[in-house]
């Protein structure tokens, strides 16, 4: 499955994060990333970010994908066995959860079992209460639980059964060798609980939704657990979250994810608010049916009081009387609320089901996804007072995550019960607020024509931007031209040396060197099975062929260069199969190097035949659209860029392209900032991924000007000196119309006064 681009990047940070944690500290891998101080207050040397996705994003799934990312690297040593503790704020949350990680048709199920294969179980807390020793010796075993579950309260007397004793789990503790972390009774002995099952397992805990974790208790029971890691995903970063990366709404938005903006009308009457949402339902719907092979039922959600014994109030019944009285079919009309689930057992997004109307008073407020719900009807400002931002979330989810060709389609609708329209609008920010959007986002009034979108950017310049790429012949040059259709991995050179961490006894023995950095300092236990299990060298490869993924390469060409590289690393390099099966993920690691070595040196063969005989040329593609989506716009407006505003950069950068934009640079017409993975612009060279340098500025001569900036720090390092080069051979491409410069603060004014006279 293809993720998102912003999910994508959201896991390329956690990498980077993860990778930089094998040389450094967690909190200097954090500084290093954000250039943020890291909170190591509550959970000190143990790793713990936040990924920030607004609602609608699909946070669940990202979550997925990291916990095969931290268990593939600072959790290697688990061996892709374990305890995982999920926790969701929940129990609505947690069923639905539950039901994504067990259904084969789910992506959620389908990603964590690409990952990890037949060996990993999914759990409730109350299943886990009879988990065995050889389920979790033998897998990743996944334990999704409330938060209630475990967040016990001193001043309670309570028990929770997640730390009681239990007979069942006698065999876990068996034969300990180390009891310090568990908890004990009376009497100084081990209690057989779930909790200390979990202690005993040094647990990835993952948070969903975690600003419901903000406070003192959550937070002691959470260390409590006794982690390895924790990863929390949530709209809403609380005071204290290291927030690792920041989703914004404008991302969701150009990936389709959302309905926005969101159209907002008020009333004063509550019938007129409920009539205004059933004609806005209806006349969506009509829209719907002209929609060419996409199906959408336009569902209304209806939010009433709760029952007053003390004022009157418009609840679920009331407003059921007030549909059935304007003609709407019963079987239209279903009721959720605590205590009655009429949507139970119901397929919403099923082409038979009749279902338009739902009525709540809060069951929507969490735990419940429908993106056929379009339409938001509030009579919650009467009597008590029950929040619109309760359920705003529940309307923002585009069908499909694919736009629609009619534009009202694309938008979600809240109608609410107000005096004045200051006070409905406060109540859908506050919403908005509450689901991870800014305050200003995406809040339209009825019947305003001109909606300014402030995350997105028009054209300053009414002019087309297309620079010249690499290419050959009519074709963009990509890194698998350079690999050539002949090309064969497995005669390639399969030997490469490779260091063992681990002896058979499942300790790690070596000191901690320079090379070793991974480790840092402790002592890893490995598990029983990879120790006494038999091993194959099929197995391993076919473990290693997943782990690696080089879609370039044929899958029975790759296959058979890894089983080479076994039989070497056995017969030359006397390893034994234990020894590599138990190492599999440092050899996958190292593997993976190789074979990127391999095909880049292959590939920069190919690239210099190319470039010295003329086949590889540059060539006009795509241009800049004509708008932009924003992350996080600077407030600062610009002379000379191509568009009205630009994202945020760091310090050093705003200085170098403010003196860019001043009057003294005459000759250059207009600039723009050339973004990763988003603009067209990139130079292709040998290696895998594509140079997306920083700026762009076009001068009044036709010059194409490209702009890497980099800190001092960098700018001498052999990436940089990879960008340098394959730019140059761009340059040498343009005939004198292009130009790159390498920018740091020791060469500005040099660039500056070269780019003066271009």
């Amino acid at each position: 499955m293809n993720l998102k681009r912003y999910q994508t990047n959201a896991i390329e940070t956690l990498d980077k994060f993860l990778e930089l944690s094998k040389k450094m500290k967690p909190r200097h891998a954090f500084n290093e990333i954000t250039e943020q101080v890291y909170n190591h207050e509550w959970f000190n040397d143990v790793p713990f970010v936040c990924i920030r996705i607004p609602t609608g994003g699909g946070k669940t799934l990202v979550g997925c994908k990291s916990v095969e990312r931290i268990m593939s690297t600072t959790l290697q040593n688990k061996m892709d066995t374990g305890i995982v503790m999920w926790f969701v704020p929940s129990d609505s949350i947690k069923k639905q959860t539950l039901e994504k990680f067990r259904d084969p048709k789910d992506w959620h199920y389908q990603m964590l079992h690409e990952s990890f294969g037949a060996k990993i179980q999914i759990l409730s807390n109350e299943e886990a209460l009879t988990i065995s020793l050889e389920n979790v010796r033998d897998n990743l075993c996944i334990i999704v639980a409330s938060l209630d579950a475990f967040r016990k309260d001193a001043s309670i007397q309570k028990k929770y059964k997640v730390y009681k004793e239990n007979g069942s789990l006698m065999g876990h503790f068996e034969n300990l060798k180390n009891d310090t972390n568990l908890e004990k009774d009376s009497d100084n002995t081990v209690i057989n609980s779930l909790a200390n099952v979990i202690r005993k397992n040094n647990p990835l805990i993952v948070i969903d939704e975690g600003h419901h974790t903000q406070t003192d208790l959550s937070v002691r029971f959470l260390s409590d657990l006794k982690p390895a890691f924790i990863i929390e995903f949530t709209a809403t970063p609380r005071d204290g979250s290291n927030v690792l990366v920041k989703t914004s709404a404008s991302e969701l938005k150009v990936e389709e994810m959302v309905k926005i903006p969101i159209v907002l009308e008020s009333r004063s009457q509550w019938e007129q608010v409920v009539l205004d949402g059933i004609t806005k339902r209806n006349e969506l719907e009509k829209n719907a049916k002209k929609l060419k092979g996409e199906y959408v039922r336009p569902i209304a959600l209806l939010q009433a009081q709760p029952v007053s014994k003390t004022r009157l109030t418009v609840t679920v019944e009331a407003l059921k009387e007030m549909l059935l009285k304007h003609k709407i079919p019963e079987e239209q009309i279903k009721i959720k609320i605590s205590g009655l689930d009429e949507l139970e057992g119901i397929d919403l997004f099923d082409k038979k089901c009749e279902v338009r109307y739902i009525l709540t008073v809060n069951a929507l407020a969490e735990g419940w996804d429908c993106s056929f719900a379009y339409v938001l009807i509030s009579v919650a400002n009467l009597g008590a007072k029950i929040a619109v931002e309760q359920i705003i979330g529940r309307v923002i989810r585009m069908p499909h995550a694919r736009r629609k060709s009619d534009e009202s389609l694309n938008r979600s609708y809240v109608f609410a019960s107000a005096a004045k329209f200051d006070e409905a609008a406060s109540k859908v920010i506050k919403g908005l607020e509450d689901n991870g959007y800014s305050r200003s986002d995406f809040v339209q009034a009825s019947g305003e024509k001109d909606y300014n979108d402030p995350l997105e950017a028009k054209k300053a310049v009414k002019k087309d931007l297309k620079v010249p790429i690499m290419a050959i012949g009519k074709d963009k040059l990509a890194f698998e031209d350079l690999l050539s259709e002949n090309f064969e991995l497995a005669k390639e050179d399969p030997d490469f040396d490779f260091k063992i961490h681990y002896d058979l006894d499942g300790q790690a023995t070596i000191d901690i060197t320079e090379d070793d950095e991974w480790l840092q300092g402790k002592q890893l236990s490995l598990s029983f099975q990879y120790l006494e299990g038999e091993h194959t060298v099929e197995e391993l490869a076919s473990w290693l062929d997943k782990k690696l993924r080089f879609p370039m390469v044929n899958p029975a060409d790759k296959l058979s260069f890894i089983e080479k590289a076994i039989q070497i690393q056995i017969k030359k390099h006397k390893r034994s199969l234990p020894e590599l099966s138990v190492n599999r993920y440092l050899l996958a690691d190292r593997l993976g190097t190789v074979i990127t070595d391999r095909l880049e040196s292959h590939a920069r063969k190919n690239f210099d035949k190319l470039i010295s005989s003329k086949k590889i040329s540059t060539s006009v593609f795509d241009a800049y659209p004509d708008t932009i989506a924003l992350k996080s716009p600077l407030a600062k407006v610009f002379n000379k860029n191509l568009y009205e505003r630009i994202d945020a950069v760091n310090g050093e950068e705003r200085g170098f392209v403010e003196r860019m934009d001043l009057g003294t640079l005459d000759n250059i017409e207009f600039w723009v900032r050339n973004r990763e993975k988003v603009d067209p612009f990139y130079i292709q060279g040998w290696r895998r991924g594509k140079f997306y340098p920083d700026f762009v500025a076009v001068t009044k001569k036709g010059n194409i000007v490209a702009l890497e900036w980099k800190g001092e720090d960098r700018i001498s390092n052999e990436d940089t000196a990879y960008k340098v080069e394959i730019a140059k051979e761009w340059e040498k491409l343009g005939k004198g119309k292009l130009h790159f410069f390498l920018v740091h603060n020791g060469n500005a004014e040099e660039v500056l006064n070269a780019i003066k006279n271009l």
